[in-house]
């Protein structure tokens, strides 16, 4: 898991370095897949529902004043969807150093009011038991084995609160379009390790209940609550 944090994290540090370039990252994709009407009908399925400001996850985690909000695998939230302005307070950790340096910058430039933004992986969550009220992790868990996925799960169960809720999601093996987002993904040198449903669901019930399941899309989602 070590070398495919590694990879990982170094093909986001490689993102943030080509749009300070004016660099398109899908540019290094095989310009027959770019330009197939399946990849632009996946690309427009993720934008709508891959993030952590989608409108369907703020409808259930309810962010209010003086609750707290972990965004995990932040990536450019701040940057895409402005989850500063939700009336709960934003925390976001992420594994690319890159990422969160240049949204603290953006932090700073835009005068967003935030909890704090840190460089730290799923597993190893650097806060205290019971802090936060609600979550996101949303693209993050194909990145991770099914034993890194458990550890990673017992910490977001360690640091919310109880009766916390929470948004996940996992590639949708089922979906028409979840070959063409590992062939980005590879592309992208970002390796992703395909989870059966089921499996996944067993682990995530032994940490969370779950309130339900959208899988109309390429990732399925899951609505979580803590205890």
């Amino acid at each position: 898991m070590d070398e495919r944090l590694h990879r990982i994290r170094n093909a986001y540090d490689l993102t943030v370095e080509q749009y300070d370039h004016d660099i398109d990252p899908l540019g290094q994709v095989p310009l027959e897949l770019r330009e197939s009407a399946a990849f632009q009908t996946f690309i427009e399925d993720a934008s709508r529902s891959c993030n952590s400001g989608a409108p369907e996850n703020k409808e259930f985690l309810e962010p209010e004043a003086g609750m707290s909000f972990l965004d995990v695998g932040s990536g450019a939230s701040l940057t895409n969807y402005r989850l500063d302005l939700w009336p709960s307070k934003y925390f976001g950790i992420d594994i690319s150093r890159a990422l969160i340096q240049a949204m603290h910058k953006f932090s700073i430039d835009h005068g967003a009011s935030i909890g704090g933004l840190h460089v730290a992986e799923l597993a190893y969550l650097p806060f205290a038991d019971d802090v936060f009220d609600i979550a996101a992790t949303i693209g993050v868990l194909e990145y991770c084995t099914t034993e890194y996925a458990k550890r990673g799960l017992s910490e977001l169960q360690r640091v919310l609160k109880p009766r916390a809720r929470m948004v996940l999601d996992i590639p949708n093996l089922d979906h028409p379009h979840v070959d063409i987002m590992f062939r980005l993904e590879d592309h992208l040198n970002r390796p992703q390790v395909p989870h059966s449903r089921s499996a996944f669901e067993s682990v995530l019930l032994s940490h969370f209940s779950i309130d339900r399941v959208d899988d109309a899309h390429v990732m399925v989602k899951y609505f979580c609550s803590t205890g």
